[in-house]
């Protein structure tokens, strides 16, 4: 940032933290902070259960020992949550140093949350609050208000669209996200109805049998299982938990419809024909790159293969 700040040049800098994430040993965490929570006992989330979620996958199931290891696991996720913060402000002082404050764009994200034995489950990648619902904080001193917050259902696919149109850059076709620099600015505007959401299944170790879709807007959460067409639908407002599931009640049988229709067209608009997680293996990657989507955008993967090619050797 120093050589940037002295050269006038605009730039992007991207930082990617490995913490809060397991190991959860007191090793992954600065001792320093480890010992702000060492005597703290940190509550288990009313959702919490130790009998695993049938829909798990391997990560996801809770081990045998989990109840006693929990509350160490918590407190070393809180210890690096703490240092995370710490080494943000220093990012963000730095840049106030440099006086680059009000022409930088900050943005502090995360792509899943962790579960921690909510609804039987470790570890993320499911439509449940803990895992999904995660932060975007933004900073730009005299354009973004502060402490303005936002209903906007933004996501993964919505930040480089909104990104590019707060810097004034050009937008390409292909983008399936939405922008919504207004919303960022304080301006409103119009906004997605509703955030979707895809379990492609267990792609880390290409296993089938854990494929869901869903999701979320400003009241309700549904989901379904590819497995066995098992759907979940919670109205969070009242159930912030996601412990009653209203699909085998009578009176929200219009509501999970009206869901179960929304998510199916947003799905047929998208060509998201919701196969097994191998069928993504075998169609559309190659050595784990990804080579096709359900929209028909290619990647090139042989001018890939010749950035790589140039990269300098470790």
């Amino acid at each position: 940032m120093k050589s940037q700040a002295k050269s006038g040049s605009p730039f992007a800098l991207f930082l990617s933290w490995g913490p809060p994430h397991d190991p959860w040993d007191d090793g992954n965490a600065p001792a320093a902070y480890r010992e702000l929570f060492r005597e703290v006992t940190l509550p288990r989330r009313p959702n919490y259960s130790e009998t695993s979620d049938p829909y798990a996958d391997n990560w996801a199931k809770l081990p045998a020992d989990y109840p006693k290891v929990i509350d160490a696991y918590q407190r070393t996720y809180y210890a690096q949550t703490a240092n995370i913060d710490w080494n943000v402000g220093r990012l963000m002082d730095a840049i106030d140093r440099m006086h680059l404050a009000e022409d930088t764009v900050f943005v502090f994200t995360s792509d899943h949350g962790e579960m921690f034995g909510a609804h039987g489950r470790r570890a993320k990648y499911i439509f449940y609050e803990e895992a999904a619902r995660v932060p975007f904080l933004m900073r730009w001193p005299g354009h973004i208000p502060a402490k303005l917050t936002s209903d906007a259902l933004l996501g993964t696919p919505d930040i480089m669209p909104t990104l590019l149109s707060l810097l004034n850059l050009p937008v390409p076709r292909s983008v399936e996200g939405v922008d919504l620099s207004r919303h960022a600015l304080g301006q409103g505007g119009s906004a997605p109805d509703a955030a979707h959401l895809q379990g492609m299944g267990t792609t880390a170790a290409w296993t089938d049998g854990t494929e869901w879709r869903g999701l979320r807007d400003n009241e309700y959460t549904y989901a379904v299982y590819r497995r066995d067409g098992r759907e979940l639908l919670f109205h969070h407002r009242s159930d912030p938990y996601q412990m009653r599931d209203l699909t085998g009640e009578r009176s929200a049988a219009a509501t999970l419809h009206h869901y179960r229709q929304k998510s199916q067209a947003w799905r047929k608009e998208r060509n998201d024909t919701f196969e097994a997680c191998t069928w993504y293996r075998d169609h559309w990657t190659r050595d784990r790159n990804i080579t096709l989507t359900a929209t028909g955008v290619k990647q090139n993967l042989a001018a890939l293969d010749k950035i790589r090619a140039n990269w300098p050797k470790a």
